[in-house]
Formats: C-alpha cells, sequence, structure tokens
C-alpha cells in the first residue's frame, strides 16, 4: 500500500481501535466495509426518528386526553385493558428512543470522532431527557398495574414496602453509568471470549464486503434500502449489550460460567484496549440531567499559597495521626473540642472480587490466612477452643461439607436474585410470571437499562440482602400461615414518668420525658373528645404481618426472612459467601439477642471458615467476657497512664502549687435484656459501690434504669494550682452523660441490630486502680450470675450447643453433627478426663491447675458457693417460682429509696392523686376498651371502687373514721356550756357552729389542704410511714413481722367506722388527756426543731390512735366500749383470743433475737473467732474476704440482703479498704441462743479509720440506768392492790433502732461483709458503740416535753427503750398510758410502741413473774 493513500478513519465496532484499512469510499473517508456500515446505520436511524414521530401521534386515549405532563401521571386508571395499552406505547416508545439514541451516537463515536457536533449533542441530550421521563413512566404505570392486579394477595403491601425503599435510595443515573463502567472493568477477563466473537464477526463481513465489491459495483450506483438495513449494525449493538447483561448475571448466580482468557496469549495492550472498550461503550447511557458541569480553569497558585498548603496538609497529617494513636478517654476528650460529628454506618466490605464455584472451593479446602489486625489484648492458644493447628489459618473443610455447601450457595444465589427483584417494580410482573431465573432472563420485554440495574444490584448485594437469601434457604420447606406475636406495649405511669425523669432526666434524651408525657397527657388527661378519639384508636387493633411469601421465578421469598434468628448453617453459608465480611457486619444483621449470642459462641469454636472474623473476641479477657454473656464495645483501661499527683511543697524557695488529675478505668458493654442472668450481675454490681460503679441503659425504651448518685459520675477530673490541694475544688473534665454517650457512639466500631439489650457501663469507684482489677470483678460477678460453680461449669450453659458440634481430629474443623451420626462432640471433648484448666489470678500474678470438677482455689468465693445460694434466696426470691423468667431489671426499691428519690413529698401525694384521678377515664379491663361495640362508659369507675381509692389515699392524711362518726353523734346531741369551754381551751370547738370541728375525708379537700400545707411537715409526716414500713421489712426476728400485720390489722378495724352508736364518753376522755396535757389540735403552724412533739395539725389524729391502741388492753371500762365493740363485731371476732391480749402466755416466751448490746459492752471473748481469721489472713497474706469463713458468710449475707432489700442499709460510696471503712460483719452465737449464728458489728477500728468522740454530753452508763421493779413495788405499796401498770416498749429491729443516722455521720458505723463490700446504716444499729444510750436519750428527751404531767421519774420511767408507767386505778392508767404512746408515736411519726412486747394494764405480781429481760 502506498505511503499516499488515504486510511479509513472510522473506528471498529468490535474492539474501538481504528481502521487501518484504505479508504475507497465516501470521498475516501472510509473503506468499503465501513462505508455499507456508516450508510446503513444512517438509514436505520432515520427510519427510526420517523416511527418515533409516528409513534408520538398515535397516542392511547388515556395520554391524548390527559393534562396532566407524563413527567407527572399516576395513572389513575381501574381497567386493566387501557393500563396494558398504555404501556404497550411506552414501552415501544422507551425502546425506539433507545435505539435512536444509541444509533446515533455509534454513528457520530466511530464515523465521526474528530468532529465536534454541538447541534447533534443537544438533541441527544433532549432524547435522552425524554427516555428518562418514560422510564420513569412505564415504573409508574408498573406500579399501578401491579396494584390493580395484586393487591388482594397479602403480599402486595410488603413487596410494596420494599419498592418505595428502593425508589427513596435509588442512585442517580450518572452514578449506575460509572459503576456499570466499573463492573465491566473488573470482569474484562470474563469478557474476553464475547469480545472475540464481536471482532470474528466483524472480520467476517468485512471479507464478505470485498467478496461482493464486483458484484454491488456492477448494480446502480445507489444502494437500495434493504441492502443499508441489511448493513445497519444498532440491533446486533442493543442485542449484544443485553446478551452482556444477561451472561455477567447468569456468571455471577454460577448459572453459566465465563471461562477466564489465558493472559500468557493476551498481550496486555489488548487486555487494556478491551478494557477501554468495555469502559467507553457504556458512556452511551448519559443523560442530560446528570450531566457534569464543565470544570473552570484552574488559577495557579502562588508559591506563598502552595507553602501555607503544604503547611496545613502537615497539620492535618499530625492532628489525623494523633487522633489515631490516642484512645480511650483521652480520644473522647479530643473529640468534645474538635465537636466531632456522628459517623456514616459501618461501611461494607468489599464484594467486589465475586468468586466462581472452582475459586470457593479451593478457599474451603486449603484454609485462608487469618487476620489478627484488630487485637487488643492477649491471646491465648492451646486451649478448647484455639487449638494450635487452627491460630495461623482457618482450618479445611471435607469435600462432603464443600460439596453440599456449593449446592446450597448455588441456590441461595438464585434466592437472592430473586429477593433482588422484589425491590424493581417493572421487573416484578416478569418476575411472577416466570417459572425459572432462565426464562425471566430470556423475557424480550425486559429492558437493557433495567437488566443493567439487576445486574449492578446482583454484582454488589447488600449484607442484609445475602443475609435474607440465606434465610430464605432455610424456610423454604415452611408452611404459609398467619400468625399473629402479642406485642406487649411497656406502659409508663404518671407518677413513674415525673420521678423518672427528676431522678435521671440529667442522663436521658429529653425526648423519652417528652414522648411519655404526652402519651399520659393523651392517654390519661384527655379531653371528652380527646377521650373518644382514645377508645377509636385502642379499639383499631394493628395488624401485624404474618407469615407470607411470594413466587418469584419460581422461588419462594418469604416476608419475615429479615426478622427472624437464622440457623448456624445459614449463618456458614453467610460466611462464606460474604467472605470479606467481618463479624462486626454481621452482629448488625441478627434480629435478637439469641441469635447474637448463638453466633457468637460458634464464631468462638472457629465454625465459620472466614478469616476476618476471628479477630472478635479473640484476645482472651475479651473472649471470657463474651463466654459469659457480657460484649464490651468501648473500654479506657489507661486509668493509672493518664493520672497523676504533682505537689511542690510550701518549704521551698517556690510557692506551694499542686497538679493532680484523676482518671477511672472504664467499660461499656452489652448484656441481654429482661433476663435472669443478666437481672442477677447487675444487682451485683450495684452492690459494689465500693469498687464499681454501674449506669445501665435500656435499649429499646432509652430510659435509664439506674446510676450511681450526681457526683460520682466522673471519669477525669482535675485539680490544679497554687496554694494547698485540700482547699482547691475538683474540675470534673470527664462525666458519663448524654455527651459521653454521643462520643462513644462515635468512636464504637459496631452495633447491634436489634434493641432487646441492655447498655451497661461500669467504672471504677477508686480512681488511678489496675484496669485487671475492674475486669476481676466482672468477670466473678458474671460467673456467679450464671451460677457456676466450678470450672468446668464455664461451658454448662453451652451444652446444648457444644453437644451439636464435633472437631476433626485431623483437620481440627468444628462442623455440625448430623442426625444419627456417631462421633464424639465437643462436650465430649470439654469433659475428657485429661483436660487440665488453668485459673489465673492475675492480680496476685499465680497460677492455679485443676481438673475442672473440683475448686482448690485460694479464695472459695471465686465461683458460685452456698453464700451466694443463701443470698439469691433473698434478693431473688421470684426465682423459686421459675428460675429461668425473662423479668427485667429494676433498681431495689423500698419506701426508703423512694423517700430519698422523690424531690418533694407534695410531688408524690400529688402524683399519687392525679393517677387516682385518671384512673376514673382510664379503661378498667383493655378487652372493654378495645371492644370497638361496647356501649359502656369507660371513662367513669363505680362509685364502691371509687370510694375504695379515695379511702386509701386519705386514710394517711385524714382523721380516723371512729372519730369522725363519734363526734358527729355529739354534735347531734346537745353540748353543754362547761363542756364548750373544755373544747375550745383543746381548740376543738368550731366557733362559728359551735360543734366540734372535723376533718376533711375527701381526695379533693386533701389536695388543696396539702398545696397550702408547710412543705416540710407533709415530707416529716409521709416520712414518718415510710419509715415504719421499711422498719418492719428489717425486723429479722421470726414471727415478728406476722405479728405487725395482725397488729395492723385490729387497729384498722377499731380505728374504722364506729360499730355501735351508744357512749361517746371516750370522746370526752381523749379530751380531757389534752386539756391536761395543755395540747391544742387547732395549730396551724409547724415546729422545725426535731426534738419536739408539736405544734403540728395532726394531734387528734394521733391522740386518737394512741387512745385506740391502750384501750384494748382496758375491755372492762365505760370509756374502752367502742373499741371493745369491734371485737364483738364479725370482723373483730378473729382477733378476740389473740394471744396479743394473753400477756402471761405471750411473757413466757422470749424473743428469739440477738441481745441488744453494742459493741462497747460486749466481752473480748466474744470476738475471739473473729480475731483468728484476721490473724490467719494476715499470716498467709490474704485478704480477710478470702479467709472468712463459708459458714459464716452463708448465716449473715441473707440478713444483710434483707436489710438491704428492707431500705435499713444500703451499698457505700466508700472504698473498701480498713483505713476508711472502721467496721466488718461478723458472724457469731451468743449464750442464750447456741447453734445460731447471727449478724454483729465489729467496731474496733483497727486502722484508725473514724475519731470517734471521747466524751458525750450527758452521756449515762446502762450501769446507772434506773431499776424497774423498785419504784413499782413502792408506788404499789402505796396505793394499794387497784394500784395498774404498764410496761411499754419502744419498737426496735434485732440489729438496729428506729433512729435515723444523718448522711454525715454514716461512714462511722459503715462495715464490709465477708465479700468485701462496702455498706452503711441509714439507722442507728445496735452495735454502733454506746448505741444503747442514744436509744435512752431519744426517749429520755421526748419524755422531758410532758415532765409535769407525766411526773417523769415518778410515775414514768424508762430503762433503754422499756418504760414503766404506773396508774392507781385502771382509768388513771389508761389516761397516763395513752399520754405516754402519744408522746412516742407522735411528730416525727416513726417511733411506735411494739405491742407485742409490752404488757399493759398488769398488776405488781406480774412484773415480778416476768423474765428479767422484759425489764430491761
Amino acid at each position: 500500500m502506498a505511503s499516499q493513500d488515504p486510511i479509513c478513519q472510522a473506528v471498529n465496532l468490535s474492539d474501538g481501535q481504528p481502521c487501518k484499512v484504505v479508504a475507497t469510499t465516501w470521498e475516501n473517508l472510509f473503506c468499503r466495509f465501513h462505508g455499507k456500515q456508516c450508510h446503513g446505520l444512517y438509514i436505520g436511524y432515520k427510519r427510526r426518528n420517523a416511527k418515533l414521530d409516528a409513534l408520538s401521534e398515535n397516542l392511547p386515549a388515556y395520554l391524548r386526553d390527559s393534562r396532566v405532563p407524563l413527567v407527572n401521571e399516576t395513572f389513575d386508571v381501574d381497567d386493566e385493558a387501557t393500563l396494558r395499552k398504555i404501556h404497550t406505547h411506552l414501552y415501544q416508545e422507551y425502546v425506539l428512543l433507545g435505539k435512536v439514541i444509541d444509533a446515533r451516537k455509534l454513528h457520530h463515536k466511530h464515523f465521526y470522532p474528530l468532529h465536534m457536533d454541538y447541534g447533534h449533542q443537544a438533541y441527544l441530550d433532549t432524547l435522552s431527557n425524554r427516555r428518562h421521563i418514560v422510564l420513569r413512566a412505564l415504573e409508574k404505570l408498573e406500579t399501578r398495574t401491579a396494584q390493580i392486579l395484586y393487591k388482594k394477595e397479602k403480599w402486595y403491601n410488603w413487596v410494596r414496602e420494599a419498592q418505595e425503599e428502593e425508589e427513596a435510595t435509588r442512585e442517580k443515573e450518572s452514578k449506575k453509568i460509572k459503576l456499570e463502567a466499573a463492573m465491566f472493568k473488573r470482569h474484562w477477563k470474563k469478557m474476553q471470549v464475547r469480545l472475540r466473537a464481536q471482532r470474528e464477526k466483524e472480520e467476517k463481513q468485512r471479507q464478505d464486503a470485498y467478496l461482493e465489491a464486483a458484484y454491488q459495483e456492477r448494480m446502480s450506483a445507489q444502494d437500495s434500502e434493504e441492502d443499508a438495513e441489511m448493513w445497519d449494525p444498532i440491533e446486533d449493538i442493543v442485542e449484544d449489550e443485553r446478551n452482556r447483561y444477561v451472561e455477567l448475571i447468569k456468571h455471577f448466580l454460577w448459572i453459566e460460567v465465563l471461562g477466564d482468557v489465558d493472559e500468557h496469549n493476551d498481550s496486555a495492550q489488548k487486555a487494556a484496549a478491551a478494557s477501554s472498550e468495555l469502559s467507553a461503550d457504556v458512556e452511551k447511557l448519559v443523560i442530560s440531567e446528570d450531566k457534569q458541569p464543565k470544570k473552570g480553569k484552574k488559577k495557579p497558585k502562588s508559591k506563598a499559597a502552595k507553602a501555607a498548603a503544604t503547611q496545613d496538609k502537615i497539620k492535618t497529617q499530625n492532628a489525623t495521626a494523633s487522633k489515631t494513636r490516642r484512645t480511650g478517654q483521652s480520644r473522647i476528650m479530643e473529640m468534645i473540642d474538635d465537636d466531632e460529628e456522628m459517623p456514616d454506618e459501618l461501611p461494607e466490605p468489599d464484594k467486589n472480587n465475586i468468586e466462581t464455584e472452582s475459586e470457593m472451593r479451593k478457599r474451603l479446602k486449603e484454609g485462608v490466612e487469618k487476620k489478627y489486625d484488630n487485637m487488643e489484648g492477649p491471646m491465648l492458644v492451646g486451649t478448647l477452643e484455639n487449638p494450635h493447628g487452627t491460630y495461623l489459618k482457618t482450618p479445611p473443610l471435607s469435600d462432603e461439607e464443600i460439596d453440599s455447601l456449593t449446592k446450597d450457595i448455588k441456590e441461595i444465589k438464585l434466592l437472592l436474585f430473586c429477593r433482588l427483584l422484589l425491590s424493581h417494580a417493572s421487573l416484578l410482573p416478569a418476575a411472577i410470571r416466570a417459572s425459572s431465573v432462565e426464562e425471566f432472563l430470556n423475557d424480550p420485554d425486559i429492558a437493557g437499562s433495567d437488566l443493567r440495574d439487576i445486574c449492578l444490584k446482583v454484582e454488589r448485594p447488600s449484607l442484609q440482602d445475602i443475609r435474607d437469601a440465606c434465610a430464605d434457604l432455610m424456610r423454604r420447606d415452611e408452611s404459609e400461615t398467619e400468625v399473629e406475636e402479642e406485642d406487649i406495649p411497656e406502659e409508663e405511669s404518671f407518677e413513674d414518668v415525673i420521678l423518672q425523669e427528676h431522678r435521671y432526666g440529667h442522663l436521658q434524651d429529653r425526648e423519652w420525658f417528652r414522648t411519655n408525657m404526652l402519651a399520659q397527657r393523651r392517654k390519661l388527661l384527655a379531653s371528652e373528645k380527646s377521650q373518644e378519639e382514645l377508645k377509636k384508636n385502642f379499639s383499631k387493633k394493628p395488624q401485624k404481618q404474618g407469615k407470607m411469601k411470594i413466587q418469584i421465578c419460581g422461588k419462594s421469598i418469604w416476608n419475615y426472612a429479615s426478622e427472624s434468628s437464622m440457623s448456624r448453617d445459614g449463618w456458614l453459608q453467610f460466611s462464606v459467601m460474604a467472605k470479606d465480611c467481618d463479624l462486626r457486619h454481621a452482629v448488625q444483621l441478627c434480629r435478637n439477642w439469641d441469635e447474637f449470642s448463638r453466633l457468637n459462641f460458634l464464631t468462638l469454636w472457629q465454625y465459620f471458615p472466614a478469616s476476618n472474623w476471628v479477630s472478635w473476641g479473640s484476645d482472651r479477657l475479651t473472649q471470657q467476657l463474651h463466654e459469659i454473656g457480657f460484649f464490651p464495645y468501648f473500654k479506657d483501661f489507661e486509668a493509672h497512664k493518664h493520672s497523676h499527683y504533682h505537689q511542690v511543697g510550701g518549704r521551698s524557695q517556690h510557692r506551694r502549687q499542686h497538679s493532680f488529675c484523676e482518671v477511672r478505668n472504664i467499660i461499656v458493654g452489652h448484656m441481654r435484656r429482661n433476663d435472669s442472668v443478666t437481672r442477677r450481675f447487675l444487682q451485683y454490681c450495684t452492690m459494689r459501690t465500693g469498687e464499681i460503679l454501674l449506669l445501665v441503659r435500656d435499649g429499646k425504651t432509652g430510659k435509664v434504669i439506674t446510676a450511681p448518685q450526681q457526683d460520682q459520675l466522673w471519669t477525669m477530673r482535675r485539680k490544679e494550682g497554687l496554694g494547698r490541694a485540700s482547699k482547691n475544688e475538683w474540675e470534673v473534665m470527664l462525666e458519663v452523660g448524654p455527651l459521653y454517650f454521643e462520643m462513644v457512639d462515635i468512636l464504637r466500631r459496631w452495633h447491634l441490630g436489634f434493641e432487646d439489650y441492655y447498655e451497661v457501663w461500669i467504672w471504677d469507684f477508686v480512681p488511678c486502680k489496675d484496669p485487671i482489677q475492674l475486669y476481676n470483678v466482672l468477670v466473678t460477678e458474671l460467673r456467679k450470675a450464671w451460677r457456676i460453680t466450678k470450672p468446668i461449669d464455664m461451658y454448662s450453659h453451652r451444652e446444648p450447643f457444644l453437644r451439636t458440634l464435633t472437631r476433626n481430629k485431623e483437620t481440627l474443623r468444628v462442623r455440625s453433627i448430623k442426625p444419627g451420626e456417631q462421633v464424639k462432640s465437643l462436650w465430649d471433648d470439654v469433659n475428657d478426663p485429661s483436660n487440665t484448666f488453668l485459673i489465673t489470678d492475675l492480680s496476685n500474678k499465680t497460677t492455679v491447675e485443676s481438673d475442672g470438677k473440683t475448686n482448690n482455689l485460694s479464695s472459695p468465693y471465686l465461683f458460685y458457693n452456698e453464700a451466694d445460694a443463701a443470698e439469691d434466696l433473698i434478693l431473688f426470691s421470684d426465682e423459686l417460682i421459675s428460675p429461668n423468667r425473662n423479668v427485667p431489671f429494676k433498681e431495689v426499691s423500698n419506701s426508703i429509696t423512694r423517700l430519698e428519690t422523690t424531690p418533694t413529698t407534695m410531688l408524690n401525694v400529688m402524683a399519687e392523686g392525679a393517677r387516682e384521678r385518671t384512673k376514673r377515664t382510664k379503661t378498667r379491663d383493655l378487652d372493654d376498651l378495645l371492644d370497638p361495640d361496647s356501649d359502656e362508659d369507660w371513662s367513669t369507675e363505680s362509685e364502691s371502687q371509687v370510694d375504695e381509692e379515695e379511702r386509701m389515699i386519705t386514710t394517711h392524711w385524714s382523721l380516723p373514721r371512729i372519730w369522725e362518726d363519734s363526734i358527729a353523734i355529739v354534735n347531734h346531741r346537745h353540748i353543754s356550756s362547761e363542756k364548750k369551754k373544755l373544747l375550745r381551751r383543746v381548740g376543738l370547738l368550731s366557733e362559728g357552729t359551735n360543734v366540734i370541728r372535723g376533718g376533711i375525708n375527701s381526695l379533693d379537700g386533701i389536695e388543696s389542704t396539702l398545696q397550702k400545707a408547710d412543705e416540710i411537715m407533709i415530707m416529716e409526716k409521709d416520712r414518718g410511714a415510710a419509715l415504719i414500713e421499711a422498719f418492719h421489712a428489717g425486723d429479722l426476728e421470726p414471727g415478728a413481722q406476722e405479728k405487725y400485720a395482725e397488729t395492723c390489722k385490729i387497729l384498722k378495724g377499731v380505728l374504722g367506722p364506729q360499730k355501735s352508736f351508744g357512749t361517746t364518753e371516750w370522746v370526752w376522755f381523749i379530751v380531757n388527756i389534752l386539756d391536761w396535757l395543755g395540747i391544742r389540735t387547732d395549730y396551724t403552724d409547724y415546729s422545725y426543731e426535731p426534738r419536739t412533739g408539736w405544734p403540728h395539725p395532726f394531734i387528734t389524729q394521733d391522740i386518737v390512735k394512741a387512745f385506740v391502741a391502750m384501750a384494748m388492753f382496758f375491755p372492762n371500762l365505760q370509756e374502752t366500749q367502742p373499741v371493745t365493740d369491734f371485737f364483738k363485731s364479725e370482723e373483730g371476732k378473729q382477733y378476740k383470743d389473740s394471744l396479743l391480749f394473753k400477756p402471761q402466755e405471750r411473757a413466757k416466751t422470749l424473743p428469739d433475737c440477738r441481745s441488744r448490746a453494742s459493741f462497747k459492752y460486749r466481752p473480748k471473748s466474744f470476738w475471739k473467732d473473729w480475731e483468728a481469721v484476721l490473724k490467719d489472713a494476715n499470716d498467709t497474706k490474704r485478704c480477710f474476704a478470702d479467709a472468712y469463713p463459708m459458714r459464716w458468710s452463708v448465716a449473715i449475707r441473707p440478713i444483710i440482703a434483707k436489710l438491704y432489700l428492707a431500705g435499713i442499709i444500703a451499698p457505700a460510696y466508700i472504698q473498701n479498704d480498713t483505713l476508711v471503712i472502721p467496721g466488718f460483719a461478723v458472724a457469731a452465737e451468743e449464750p442464750h441462743r447456741p447453734g445460731q449464728l447471727d449478724l454483729f458489728m465489729d467496731y474496733a477500728d483497727r486502722d484508725q479509720a473514724i475519731q470517734y468522740p471521747q466524751n458525750i454530753p450527758g452521756f449515762v452508763s446502762p450501769s446507772d440506768w434506773p431499776e424497774l421493779l423498785p419504784p413499782a413495788r413502792a408506788f404499789a405499796s402505796k396505793h394499794g392492790p387497784g394500784a395498774k401498770f404498764a410496761i411499754l416498749r419502744v419498737w426496735s429491729a434485732p440489729h438496729f433502732y428506729p433512729a435515723m443516722l444523718g448522711g454525715w455521720n454514716r461512714q462511722a458505723t459503715s462495715f464490709m461483709d465477708g465479700y468485701a463490700r462496702s455498706w452503711i446504716w441509714k439507722f442507728i444499729p445496735k452495735d454502733m458503740p454506746i448505741s444503747e444510750w442514744s436509744m435512752y436519750n431519744t426517749l429520755k428527751l421526748r419524755l422531758e416535753l410532758l415532765q409535769d404531767q407525766l411526773q417523769v421519774g415518778k410515775r414514768v420511767i424508762h430503762r433503754n427503750e422499756v418504760m414503766l408507767v404506773m396508774g392507781t386505778d385502771e382509768v388513771d392508767l389508761l389516761k397516763y398510758v395513752t399520754a405516754v404512746t402519744f408522746a412516742i408515736q407522735t411528730k416525727p411519726w416513726h417511733r411506735e410502741i411494739d405491742l407485742w412486747k409490752s404488757f399493759v394494764n398488769v398488776d405488781l405480781e406480774f412484773l415480778e413473774g416476768l423474765n428479767p429481760y422484759w425489764l430491761d
């Protein structure tokens, strides 16, 4: 060929390479072949343009008449035939537009690549926009058609939701084009076979063109229309494009695997050329709306600007590197300073490298290297879970297992494809029609763009789609049945919401309070109209989707696959398919805690052949926490590195200065929600406040369930400046709270895909501690929560799973045991007698070997033991009924905790009243509310029910009913002037009506009164009731609580409505007592002085109660007739013969409880066993808790638990160290109770933790207290045989007195139990040094208020909590005992006379016959 011959300027359609043949046609622009091709292409797109114009003129009637632009059309048509016509028209238009656009692009690109025709490009943009509009209209039309055809199908709503979600997250067309180009580039090797076929076809056409050249020249100079059509390549291009998508889909689904080309035969240049051609081919799909704007010219930077940019880049890199190096709380401090925000979701792994079947088989057969990139701690190799042989590589699978997996994965890929089709509205009808995937792919009605979209989805499926497809395989044999699960909402009461917000509002999201208050407003405080709407809303029971499926390409796709647990086989298939997935991604796909826990367990035992899953919990410390149900996601164990104490003394040449920084170790993790093990663990942690602090958040509601007191929330604080450090205040730098929660959410590397968990925050109480101590506490309490009694029990809770797994002895592969297969299970391996269990004490750096079945450790308390079991019987008594109940964790709640956490008692009262009132607008029975046909007025309650509720509320605040009934009788009768004077002196006479004033006995009246009353008075009144409730809950004397309950029933009955309407002498008897004592009943002011018993507005109530309590023991007096009438009524007959009224018999049996002697007055011999324990611990260099006798722990830990539940003691925010805690809990026997261990306190304070006062003003030794019998004998001899006596004993429990300890004084009585837990007493313990005098002095001060009236020291004598009251006769004694009882039981309303240990209305002979115990 001569050098001057022109060369064809066309580009080959097959490989994108320039043609090198001599140009002979079209004015020497093209070779003969390309000339034919160019002319044919030109004629072809002109013809298709004409068809397109004709199609636009022949619109269906609906489109022709519609005034809505096609882009906004919703096709509101119910006729299927009309929709079909519209679809046919739009589909033809869509196909024609595609062919016109493709032909014009091909014509310009391959035949005029060097010509810039802007008018041509503008026309293409117009066509592309039109095609996009038609495509979206087709999708809407398909959706409308599906709605008409399938609306009656129960799966339609579910499928429509999937489609709407897909539309909402649809990627832009430009991004799809880039993804398509990248896809073809990744799979260019697979596409080489197709490129070769295209080149061969083009070469054959070229040869045919030369062979027919002579014949064509003999024909007319201009080719015919038919000949031009024959050379039009667009049909082949469109078909080839479609087949390319189909073949890739088949390749991805392992239906037809494309063969790889031999790299030795194809040069790198050809590969690059083919790759560039594939990338270029997809550019023809660009539409104008996604067209990229032209880039303007950039102005070159100056040297100074470049230097500044370089410096900024270096600073940014250094800052990034610094952030990367920092971890834990120091990283959080940086994030707070930088105001970092929540990142996007965890990025999914790269799924571009889709394996072929052969590649997957090879990987499973040979195993892959494990990746330990994210390990955070030491790893233990050679254990049952992690043998030496599996350290570097995953164990290989057997051929049989690989064959089974391959077969399943092929089916899963088809199911995955079918599930992906659900979200494409335009593909759904064809997918439902098709009986197989192949039939679907061969459907000619499917547009190429739809195939492209689904091809991109198949190549890059989400992990959720893969998981659902694996679940579909497991559920293919299930029957389709409707199942409605009961979903019981967790509702909060009005009072709970208010108190929760007050207590933990600073830790919770404000949205929680707002949402719950709005719910309360709608539910409880609604107007009439709102109530009807509420009733209507409740009546509409939400319909939950049952199990349902849809047939896609002949496969059953279930709607609930993503909502239920997946089997272990399903997860095995998932781990093989998503081979680059990290377990942190996988846990997000779990739908409940059981599935998450099983997945973790199987990963721990290396069930999955995935290299990326091993780093999850592989370090030994985290792994052990995972094994027993705690999954940490944030931890900072570097407190000892960041804490410092720098101080310069005042004697140096510089001024005194200091710089302190204290940091606490912290760990945050998830635990199962509403689980008995979780509940036990969290309860154990709340009882160790001297070592760790706990905060628990509910993952479902966001509610903070428990948290330490606010001043203990800090985890990092500092103190620096000049002068003494003790005079400076701590500055909190970081504390647990909403901001901390947000920062940890940013830092954490994995999340759960469900809400059924608790978020558990645990941090050290003592700063700058070794983190291993925190870890040891966690592991120990978790073991005990699981009730693990010996090392081998660590595996017991997983026995059902271990029995279904086996390990190949050669490959070490763990797999499932087949049904009927006889092999050695992992449970057999665990119980192998040759196993050795190593228990390491990281604190003391010692290791103990064990066979796993015996506990030969230095401390008997490391595992669950008898003492733990005895304590659990008290803490979790409900587990006696059902040990594994799904129960939520709740804080210990008692009258004391409620008292301490309520902002004011007024709020508590008003919340109680609001709750009770709004019950009238609530339904009594949920079924009534849910019944839309019910005509019953559900907004009101029966009068009797309302009366009962109001009576319960007002009892605490109103006058006794017996008093109201009696004064009504008195007021009805004539009241003499003398009596009116008497009533006026005691403040009972109503001046306006000259009758005895009554009380307030309605809920509304009490609320209005309380709103005006003194808040301190209300608080102390309610506090008295709360304390009495706690006192008796902490009374551990056998039978004492039953006796008290009986007394309360009797008193409640007597104080109720009067049983007879005869005498009213008892009213005047009480009035005379008040006049004698000089006390009025109409006080409006209130004394804040704690030692005074009045004034206060509850005098009448208190004196009536005191009279009734004493009058029961005077059945023969006229003044007590209303009381004795009660025992003649039906209600009171059952108590007539109660032992309470038989003092002779009661006196014969002494109380079965420990003596009241305090630590100071116990002999040294009493503590000899305890001293021996301390000596043994000191000699063996052990903590006293490790040497503590188990027998003692079994005896006293249940006692401590009972006192804790009652609110008598509480976990102390004091370090469990003898340097700050003076007491020890000790078990011992007393001579009068041989063989019965009880709880005693050793307050020897060997390390001088507390400075006790040496001289106490007014102290009287017990040896100097007056004896009671001598004055009784003297009084009897003076007043003769008619003299009567009463022994009144103020109530006290075996272990404490009814006297509060101030918060400032509680450390002085703090103690450690046998488990080294710190506790404080909230009330005076009887073991407190000189506690006897404390009670003696309290009674002395109270009786001195009525010193003259009661003739204290003559007619009333007291010794400790026992008082002797003497009367000349029964009436006189009744007057005195009523006055004494009133003085004791009135303000502050938390002291009572113990009627069961008192003896009222007895003679001297009875006193002389009493055991000395009763008089001491």
